[in-house]
């Protein structure tokens, strides 16, 4: 008996025991990183292709996703309005439905209706702000008018030369305007059905697992989705606090009639993170530049950066930080990484997705995130494995 639980031990100690002398003169802990690495690498190759095969239809797998991310936002409430009214579930859906694409379509109008309204004021203080720029140039730095000249000739010659990719791009952007025309049908459609049946397609999806299986997968994504929930509406919560008060700094610097385009660039900028916000200060202050003075452009760059601090400082630890449990260092690494892989699609998506993937591995690995959710008894009995008794003959 002791033999054999030396033999035991040393068998776990080196599981190589009985390999060939070339094997076992190879040390342990290298075998070890061997196997590791040879899996590791089997994953990332998974990995790359589970990546490389979204990348040939983004242009169903982004409206999926964004639907995904509204429906996180709008799934209260829908269930607020069939649990305390006479409406069902699709009611409810259909209403929530309407109801967000008014609001967006409203915004738009409005803030396109100001845009357009001075436009002409627009272009016509840009063309003098340029020429104020060239006589500046001419004026300070001894560049004479001829020398501007030649450089605009240059410019035109090359734009005559590159006009066949100039047409070419033009095309590609008709192209891209239908696309985004079929990603919102995509996207209304899939959110509508998320938020009416999305608890039925769930399950659905969780009877194809292993038995086993079931009940930890259902439990791990009921966490993911609070977070993400929480995520969205904070972000929802931080993106108007930014654009109030970059829309405010609008209206004290004399530029109200641009408050609301301002404010509606701001906001869906916002969901950016860390990119969409120096993006669309950049903006404001450009806007701020033009029709008004540098002087003016300056203030508006200091209100710009106090709406930030405010927002990094104050908004994002206290209501992000406990929205999501993510590290700053994790959502800039996670923004960098998604724009790499993905560009501004990869940038909007991968700290909800950071927060969603956070909250299941936690509760996986023995760490609930969300103990007050508890445990889904019907979806436990729902989920239990259908014991069949056999047909007598």
């Amino acid at each position: 008996m002791t033999s054999r639980i030396l033999t035991r031990r040393l068998a776990e100690r080196d599981p190589a025991g009985d390999a060939p002398q070339e094997v076992r003169e190879i040390p342990i802990g290298v075998r070890r990183a061997a196997a590791w690495s040879w899996r590791i690498l089997l994953i990332v190759a998974l990995l790359a292709l589970v990546v490389w095969s979204l990348s040939q239809v983004m242009t169903l797998v982004i409206p999926v996703l964004v639907a995904i991310l509204l429906a996180s936002l709008l799934s209260p409430l829908v269930k607020l309005l069939s649990t305390h009214s006479f409406l069902g579930r699709g009611a409810s859906a259909g209403i929530a439905l309407i109801g967000l694409i008014l609001v967006i379509a409203g915004m738009l109008t409005l803030a396109g209706r100001q845009l357009f309204s001075q436009y002409q004021d627009i272009a016509d203080k840009a063309v003098d702000g340029f020429n104020t720029v060239a006589n500046w140039v001419t004026g300070t730095m001894g560049i004479d008018t001829p020398t501007i000249n030649s450089w605009l000739d240059q410019l035109l010659g090359e734009l005559q030369k590159n006009s066949g990719t100039i047409i070419s791009g033009a095309v590609s952007g008709v192209s891209t305007v239908g696309n985004v025309v079929t990603g919102v049908v995509i996207c209304l459609f899939t959110l509508f059905f998320l938020l009416s049946g999305g608890a039925s397609i769930w399950r659905w999806t969780v009877g194809l697992l292993p038995p086993a299986a079931r009940v930890p997968t259902h439990e791990a994504f009921r966490r993911g989705w609070k977070a993400l929930s929480a995520y969205m509406r904070t972000q929802v919560l931080v993106a108007a606090v930014d654009a109030t008060g970059i829309g405010l700094g609008m209206v004290f610097l004399g530029l109200g009639s641009y408050a609301i385009p301002v404010w509606l660039i701001v906001f869906v900028f916002s969901f950016v993170p860390l990119v969409g916000a120096i993006v669309s200060g950049a903006i404001a202050v450009l806007l701020v530049l033009v029709l008004k003075s540098w002087v003016l452009a300056l203030v508006m760059v200091g209100i710009v950066v106090a709406v930030q601090q405010i927002e990094g400082n104050v908004l994002q630890p206290f209501l992000m930080g406990k929205a999501v449990e993510l590290h700053p260092l994790a959502v800039f690494l996670g923004v960098a990484t998604g724009t790499i892989i993905a560009g501004i699609p990869g940038a909007l998506f991968s700290i909800p997705l950071l927060a969603f993937v956070n909250a299941t591995m936690l509760y996986l690995t023995g760490r609930d995130p969300s103990t007050e959710l508890g445990t889904d008894d019907a979806a436990t009995q729902g989920f239990a494995p259908v014991r069949r008794t056999p047909h007598r003959v």
